[in-house]
């Protein structure tokens, strides 16, 4: 019986393993490892996140082998090498380990009130934050999907890729894409998200149930509130004026156009005086390069009273 790891062999036999050149011999020597340590140790130590993420690496190197591996034997590997793989964890050896465990770095991009960002994607593909908004992703997309995390408005255009599906996570709904462009708007102050498609297909959930497949220029809006949603044709070039330096409103009522015109121009807007009937009345037009002095004059002429403002707000 084998009593105490020979972390060299183990490594070797390890690697071997992976790329399916053990002898028996090899195979069986491996299994040892597994038998006498991973058996008593695996259940007992509760390690569920070291073992997710030493599952994630293998995959990842198992895709990189030149032999392709069916699903039996990826998840006979899974078991038994991250049941090994564990035992050195316990043991205090990860640093020396033929396949490193790390733990996932992500970046934050904001676009601050005032500006638009854009960003390249680990994987080439591009977004451009809208004013107020900002993206979480990993350094590098290692897993089965290319997982990002969105808050305020972004316009994608993503790198297809069928074998790793890009998903957008924003206010508890998921946007599921191959490699197409769409446009999402979900700040966390407004009560609805609405996603719109330009190019190709997105499928998009909620806990797991999808809710909608858009066609290009069509729109999905999603009520936080009362999680209804509607589906409609929409032309998606009316929701990304914004990527061209033009405000264009909608139907916008007075309170959103208000929040338009602070993130666009990193400001805080004070209205004197507003009747309740003005405060209710929907906003169309548009504004090409608009200027600070421009967009408040034709508020003030909207709302029939003074509006004040001041700069610099923080994100």
């Amino acid at each position: 019986m084998i009593t105490m790891i020979d972390r060299k062999r183990f490594l070797e036999l390890v690697e071997k393993h992976l790329n399916r050149n053990c002898s028996k011999a090899e195979e069986a020597e491996l299994e040892k490892y597994y038998h006498v340590y991973g058996q008593r140790l695996f259940d007992e130590i509760d390690q569920r996140k070291i073992r997710l993420q030493i599952s994630q690496r293998i995959m990842a190197h198992a895709k990189k082998s030149k032999y392709s591996l069916d699903e039996k034997h990826k998840r006979r590997t899974l078991l038994r090498v991250a049941a090994s793989l564990s035992i050195l964890l316990v043991l205090g050896m990860s640093s020396v380990l033929l396949l490193p465990i790390k733990q996932v770095k992500f970046i934050t991009v904001a676009s601050n009130l005032g500006e638009k960002t854009q960003v390249t994607l680990p994987d080439s593909s591009s977004v451009t934050l809208n004013a107020g908004s900002r993206i979480t992703y990993p350094e590098t997309f290692n897993g089965d999907t290319r997982d990002v995390q969105l808050s305020g408005e972004a316009f994608f255009k993503v790198t297809h890729n069928p074998e790793q599906p890009f998903i957008v996570s924003t206010t508890g709904l998921n946007t599921r894409v191959l490699g197409t462009s769409f446009n999402i708007k979900a700040y966390e102050d407004n009560t609805e998200v609405k996603i719109s498609l330009a190019t190709g297909s997105i499928q998009i959930s909620r806990s797991e149930t999808i809710l909608a497949t858009l066609e290009p220029d069509q729109q999905m809006i999603f009520d936080k509130t009362s999680e209804n949603y509607l589906v409609e044709t929409h032309s998606t070039s009316n929701d990304t004026f914004w990527l061209y330096n033009i405000i264009k409103l909608n139907d916008h009522s007075f309170s959103e156009t208000l929040k338009i015109m602070e993130r666009w121009f990193n400001i805080k807007l004070y209205v004197e005086e507003i009747d309740e009937n003005t405060a209710k009345r929907t906003i169309s037009g548009k504004f090409i390069d608009p200027t600070l002095e421009e967009v408040i004059q034709s508020l003030e002429l909207l709302c029939g009273s003074k509006i004040s403002y001041k700069k610099n707000v923080k994100l």
